[in-house]
């Protein structure tokens, strides 16, 4: 995903993994540290019986999500 914004001098790289995926065997993933891998998970929960997935962008602070230079 590439992340544009107003403001910002350059657009930012990151990636999208879904919860109920089986993500293990990702190398990109798995050179993420353990303890930020989870910015880079959309969690998935129901509404009305369909499967929706909720992605936050974190751009500095708390909990950013984690961006790749490419």
């Amino acid at each position: 995903m590439i992340v544009l914004s107003r403001g910002m001098l350059r657009h930012v790289y990151t990636r999208i993994y879904f919860s109920d995926e089986k993500n293990d065997p990702d190398s990109i993933l798995a050179a993420v540290p353990a303890e930020r891998r989870s910015t880079l998970i959309a969690k998935r929960a129901e509404h009305n019986g369909h499967a929706v997935y909720t992605f936050d962008i974190r751009l500095q602070g708390d909990g950013e999500t984690v961006f790749f230079d490419i």
